[in-house]
């Protein structure tokens, strides 16, 4: 069973304590509490007060997998498939045997994921499927406005994802996901949540809820994936991979 970890910026506050540059840059892209948090939960708890445990919020944001069948086996968080507000983390079997995983970051603006596994599933052997997800390539969509689109791979020294831009290894990569999708030029959505795809015709859906800032001052325009100015009621996108 796969879970994500989406809403947990709303549990940390005092970000404004933060001292490292870097640590700032991230909380403010993952829109932790400058002052307190939505439920004020920090007052109580010292984990959830960026100024007592800076580094706690870096431990959110995941995919976690856990085994129903099986007590003893210790949960995981998949930290290869990066670190955002996952809406989902739909599973996808292709013919050829590779595992696909696509997820939304359920917030105005945010982007479109996919994690393609480097081995293929195995039918025979559930053992062999358990570490699938920490091996393999994240990507990021990009759509362009002639109806086309492309998955942009978030690896550690390809383009602008190196050191100087605040980037030492693929963990701060998977780390600062949103970031990196920031620099590699990725399409800012309306609120994707859950894809899925047609197990028939093997199409891509994007159920995107709502934008109702699209259009409005200081904020991106509409465009081909998300053609609505303040949408208030979403829409859904077929991809063809």
């Amino acid at each position: 069973v796969i879970s994500p970890e989406e809403n947990f910026s709303r549990m940390f506050g005092n970000a404004e304590a933060l001292t490292d540059e870097r640590d700032r840059r991230s909380a403010k892209r993952y829109g932790l509490g400058e002052k307190g948090s939505v439920y004020g939960f920090e007052r109580h708890l010292a984990r959830l007060d960026c100024g007592k445990e800076p580094h706690e919020a870096y431990h959110f944001g995941w995919v976690v997998e856990v085994d129903p069948y099986d007590p003893d086996w210790q949960p995981r968080k998949r930290t290869a498939l990066g670190r955002f507000r996952h809406e989902a983390a739909t599973t996808h079997v292709t013919k050829g045997g590779k595992v696909v995983m696509y997820s939304g970051d359920d917030a105005r603006f945010e982007y479109v994921y996919k994690f393609v596994c480097s081995r293929p599933y195995n039918p025979t052997n559930r053992a062999a499927n358990r570490e699938l997800m920490d091996d393999g390539v994240l990507y990021v969509a990009r759509f362009n406005e002639d109806g086309t689109g492309e998955w942009l791979p978030l690896i550690h020294g390809q383009g602008p994802l190196t050191e100087a831009n605040g980037f030492h290894s693929q963990a701060d990569v998977v780390i600062d996901a949103r970031i990196a999708a920031d620099l590699l030029g990725a399409t800012k959505m309306d609120r994707p949540e859950d894809i899925e795809v047609n197990p028939v015709n093997r199409k891509v859906y994007i159920v995107c809820t709502n934008n109702v800032d699209r259009g409005t001052a200081g904020h991106a325009e509409p465009d081909r994936p998300n053609p609505r100015a303040r949408n208030a009621h979403g829409h859904i996108i077929e991809v063809t991979e």
